[in-house]
């Protein structure tokens, strides 16, 4: 039986990586060999906010060899993606064509929260022991070379996550300047670090008693090798060794950690800024050791794939992670918990017993739900005009799983389903064809569901929701007056039958 091979291509801010796996049935993916060559993207690109000529040349000469190398294999499927450097270029669509052109690789462009998505994924496969650790209050922090992510579980729940233009690259190249113009640049460093995570902690939910902290990233490997452990396995590190380590790589200089230690002279200057962000959150934190992982964005996307068509299973579901997420998030806005989860409930019943008509699929479904978790957080900001508020405060939450294009979805849901005629809206005029289609459907949804608790007082109980052949059959009962949301449904129903081409119709039993 030939084996399935499947590549994993990572154009990164300091190295581009080839990882082969092989994949099999229902079983965990396992990797066969991996290539990695380091380039220059991120320490032009950070400063000019433009791919360069030679940048785009290195790119493709290592897309070269990695083809060379996945033709060897005789390689099934090649995924590539290029994260933060790519993503923050200003030309970098050209660049993405030019590199089609040259090379005949498509790249995808991660967004922030899909990369934090599989990143977070690869910990999970490679801790079995996170399922336990997550019970109690954890932070996760992945350090990459442009930017850091700090998630936090508690009682095996999604409670926050938050991006930080604080990576150890990064950091490097804003403040390089400064080693040759003063002679305390690590107090410098520390100060620069300090204040950036003291915003973080300013919006980090309070309250979490913290038992156990995570780190990992590409240059972390060597601070493992620096205490003597594998730099490619999973390790526990105590308080007083990575209070060593620390220590090392504040005294010596980068050529010192090449010539002595011999780490590759583009990760020597990156390990001081990587050991003082985790430093920090080890003392903000409060415990007493730090699990540095094995686990790669590569490793992550593999998983994600074997889990959608090789029936591998993974340890923890993403999808109720992003439930969770919502529901921290509107709770956090002060959201009517009953009206939210009545609304959230009442949509679904909604969507599923429509769904021969809308012609929606799985993946909707949860776009329609975290909608209905979030349509009333804007009323933390103001009153009368609390969708438009919902719209830019959804836009700016990290709900790690989403694409951009699906976080702007679940925005105009939230944002159109309280107007009038959404159609005469901005935002929906300048939205495509297809996406106009999908967000006037889970609009219609979630107004019909809004209006049925209208007076958030839950008056009706025992909903069903049939499909009869020429409309759509929602019965209830209620002991109370349910005047109002009659009314309200009434004005609301329309876009439902206009959009998916059936009559929706409310019927109230009266209970005795």
């Amino acid at each position: 039986m030939a084996k399935n091979l499947i590549a994993v291509i990572d154009i990164g801010s300091l190295t581009a990586r080839l990882k082969i796996f092989e994949i099999g049935s229902n079983s965990k993916p396992k990797e066969i060999e991996t290539v990695r060559l380091f380039i220059s993207l991120g320490t032009k690109s950070y400063l000019t906010g433009v791919i360069e000529p030679q940048q785009l040349d290195e790119i493709c000469d290592c897309l070269r060899s990695f083809d060379i190398k996945c033709k060897e294999y005789r390689i099934s499927r090649v995924f590539c993606v290029a994260t933060t450097a790519l993503r923050d270029a200003r030309n970098r669509d050209v660049i993405i064509e030019q590199i089609r052109i040259r090379t005949g690789f498509r790249i995808e462009v991660l967004d922030n929260s899909m990369e934090r998505f599989y990143q977070n994924m690869a910990v999970r496969e490679a801790m079995p022991e996170i399922k336990d650790l997550i019970k109690e209050g954890t932070m996760i922090l992945d350090i990459g070379a442009s930017s850091l992510q700090a998630t936090v579980f508690d009682k095996s729940d999604f409670i926050f996550s938050q991006s930080m233009v604080l990576g150890s690259l990064r950091i490097y190249e804003m403040l390089s300047d400064l080693q040759a113009k003063t002679t305390h640049y690590e107090d410098v460093l520390q100060e620069f670090i300090a204040q950036d995570l003291d915003d973080y902690h300013a919006v980090e939910p309070k309250g979490i008693v913290y038992k156990s902290l995570i780190a990992f990233g590409g240059e972390l490997g060597f601070v493992k090798k620096l205490v003597n452990m594998t730099p490619n396995k999973n390790a526990v590190l105590t308080k007083a060794q990575f209070m060593e380590v620390y220590d090392y790589l504040f005294k010596n200089s980068p050529s010192d950690l090449s010539l002595n230690d011999h780490i590759p002279t583009y990760v020597a200057p990156l390990l001081l800024p990587s050991a003082m962000i985790i430093k920090n959150m080890l003392e903000y934190t409060g415990v007493d050791k730090i699990y540095f992982p094995q686990a790669s964005l590569s490793d992550g996307i593999i998983y994600n794939h074997c889990a959608k068509y090789s029936g591998y299973k993974l340890s923890l579901n993403a999808e109720d992670d992003l439930l969770r997420a919502a529901r921290n998030v509107a709770k956090r806005y002060k959201s009517h918990k009953k009206h939210i989860e009545f609304v959230e409930n009442t949509s679904m019943k909604i969507f599923d017993a429509s769904s021969k008509f809308t012609g929606l699929g799985h993946r909707d479904r949860l776009l329609l739900r975290l909608s209905s978790i979030l349509h009333e957080c804007g009323k933390y900001v103001h009153a009368s005009d609390h969708n438009d508020a919902a719209y830019a405060l959804i836009k700016y939450t990290d709900l790690i799983g989403l694409n951009s294009d699906e976080l702007d979805t679940v925005a105009l849901v939230v944002r159109l389903y309280p107007k009038q005629n959404p159609y005469e809206n901005a935002y929906y005029q300048n939205l495509s064809p297809h996406k106009k289609v999908l967000v006037s459907k889970l609009t219609a949804i979630l107004r019909i569901a809004d209006a049925l608790d209208a007076s958030h007082k839950e008056k009706s109980k025992n909903m069903t929701v049939a499909l009869n052949p020429d409309s759509l059959h929602i019965s209830c009962q209620s002991d109370e007056d349910m005047s109002f949301e009659m009314w309200s449904f009434e004005h609301r129903s329309g876009l439902f039958e206009e959009v998916i081409g059936i009559k929706p119709e409310l019927r109230i039993r009266r209970t005795l």
